[in-house]
């Protein structure tokens, strides 16, 4: 860029940065006059270039998966035991009522069925459960 071009650059002051930028680089001493660019040139050249540290995502990831594995857990296990208990008192205070009321909509031979699915829905959640906290253990 020419000093020439722009009326409001000093052309001193434009020399001083100058001076300062090439002492920073050369790494040699700049005159008074130039001696804040320096420092400032050898800031500029002093601040780190690259980018966050190798890993840092997986670290991150490692760490929040730490901390998820605190009180949140814990928590959701009550909370998990809690609705088991609830399912299992409504179950049986208006179970009886529910099903004779579904045997009368739907008839005996489709409760069967009913029951056949909900089996089959059960076995397959626990094998899948199995499945997976045998596979959890090293």
């Amino acid at each position: 860029m020419s000093t020439a071009d722009d009326p409001r650059i000093d052309p001193e002051e434009w020399q001083a940065q100058e001076r300062g930028l090439r002492a920073a680089l050369s790494g040699q001493r700049a005159g008074p006059e130039a001696a804040d660019y320096l420092r400032i040139a050898q800031a500029i050249a002093s601040a780190p270039q690259s980018g966050p540290p190798m890993r840092f995502a997986r670290d991150v990831a490692v760490r929040m998966a730490r901390h998820d594995a605190g009180i949140e857990r814990w928590v959701s296990r009550v909370l998990l035991a809690v609705l088991a208990v609830a399912v299992l008192a409504l179950g049986a205070l208006f179970g009886p009522a529910w099903w004779s009321a579904i045997e009368q909509t739907a008839g005996t031979a489709a409760t069967g069925w009913l029951l056949a699915g909900a089996g089959c829905v059960a076995v397959s959640w626990l094998a899948a459960r199995c499945r997976a906290s045998g596979q959890k253990r090293p």
